[in-house]
């Protein structure tokens, strides 16, 4: 049976921040593909560090996977020594650095998805009309909206501390990751389909709709170019560091 080919594009931009600290890596044979952005935080080189670590590890422990290993199950894993190695690191003079990253990771193995998030950057799939963000926001957004659903609070509160929604409640780094996305089930992949993973620049600067319009320009690298572009236009003045990788499946 012939597998699904992948043609796959990468960019990132600083936006008006002074320091990028998202990062972001790719690698795909014939056989699997791994993809991963993180987008971090944390005073000085913090951000950047906790961002560019949590990237070389995740891709260490993956090359080293055993082949009868599942993916759900890897992640499951590789969360906790993510974590810890975040939550461990030092600055120059010894001292906790205090610093953390949002992770989202995709791996394709017999055109199987699988995929890892903690924090808020997403992975989003376009598979014809439909265009879904397949993971969740791990922000105090999330909590509220539990609270409220379960009658917890109601909607004064929610309206109070709402100011307080985007503040992330889960990221590698935290010491003792308790929310995070896995899916157990394969996403089959089929011709035509299209995955993005993204840090929150891109989503807080356009809509979905436009997000999904530009995936849909024939040539990736073009396609790519517009997504960066474009959410660098729509927020001048205050422009995230933004980060993509598209992912373009076909026979």
């Amino acid at each position: 049976m012939d597998h699904l080919k992948y043609e796959i594009a990468m960019k990132s931009a600083i936006g008006t921040r002074e320091e990028q600290q998202d990062s972001a890596f790719y690698k795909a044979d014939e056989k699997r593909v791994i993809a991963m952005v993180c987008d971090g935080m944390g005073g000085l080189d913090g951000g950047a560090l906790a961002s560019k670590i949590a990237i070389e590890k995740l891709n260490e422990l993956y090359e080293n996977k055993s082949p009868d290993e599942g993916l759900p199950d890897f992640f499951l894993k590789s969360v906790d020594i993510l974590d810890e190695t975040v939550f461990s690191l030092k600055n120059k003079d010894g001292e906790k650095l205090d610093a953390g990253t949002t992770l989202v990771a995709a791996a394709i193995e017999e055109d199987n998805l699988y995929w890892l998030s903690v924090g808020d950057s997403r992975l989003y799939i376009l598979r014809g009309s439909e265009f879904v963000q397949v993971t969740r926001d791990h922000n105090y957004f999330l909590k509220l909206n539990q609270m409220i659903n379960q009658n917890e609070i109601n909607k004064k509160q929610y309206e109070s501390e709402s100011v307080k929604g985007e503040a992330l409640i889960s990221f590698i780094g935290v010491g003792g990751i308790e929310v995070m996305d896995i899916n157990n089930i394969a996403f089959k992949l089929l011709h035509g389909d299209i995955i993005l993973l993204s840090s929150d620049g891109l989503c807080k600067a356009l809509a979905d709709e436009e997000i999904a319009h530009i995936l849909r320009i024939p040539d990736i690298q073009e396609s790519m170019d517009k997504l960066i572009s474009s959410a660098s236009e729509k927020a001048q003045r205050s422009q995230d560091n933004t980060t993509c990788i598209v992912v373009r499946c076909s026979c």
